[in-house]
């Protein structure tokens, strides 16, 4: 798995654009010959993906941070700028802190992307078998669910995504 992080607002499409070309460089001899450039498949309801058949993509983004994951399997990934929230409306996730809040939050909104449901699907229990990676970056707190895997992570100049745009 190669995990993209800028810290800044960038094109969502670019940043995918931008995403793949380098898991193709990086990890292409996995897959065999991947092409060059792709399209991104929106179909209503379901989430993006590429129409690359054995690639999978993730992003996330919260306040200035944007985090992307490409694999070879089904990915989900979400990211959220730590900061204060009233826990007491949030009756199914029981947390100490903000901290331990948002390290909940977003492994269940991993969880939601992974399996392609969505946000509506958040309060459901989460399999003891999922997978999740956690990430502390900066003032955000970033988690992975997808099959164990090694994972290389990246941070991104915001001005080599714009290289990707259309």
């Amino acid at each position: 798995m190669i995990v993209f992080v800028v810290r800044e607002k960038v094109s969502s499409d670019a940043f995918i654009r931008f995403g793949y070309s380098n898991y193709r460089d990086l990890c292409g001899h996995l897959h065999g010959e991947l092409p060059e450039k792709i399209d991104i498949i929106r179909d209503g309801g379901h989430k993006p993906k590429v129409d690359v058949d054995g690639v999978h993509f993730n992003l996330s983004h919260s306040a200035d941070l944007v985090i992307l994951a490409f694999s070879h399997t089904e990915i989900g990934v979400d990211v959220e700028k730590i900061r204060p929230v009233h826990r007491e409306k949030f009756t199914f996730i029981e947390a100490e802190d903000d901290e331990e809040f948002f390290e909940k939050w977003t492994e269940r909104e991993s969880y939601a992307k992974f399996t392609g449901e969505g946000i509506l699907s958040i309060k459901k229990p989460i399999p003891e078998d999922a997978h999740f990676e956690h990430f502390d970056m900066w003032d955000y707190h970033a988690c992975i669910c997808a099959p164990p895997q090694n994972i290389r992570c990246f941070e991104i100049n915001p001005e080599a995504v714009k290289d990707f745009e259309m």
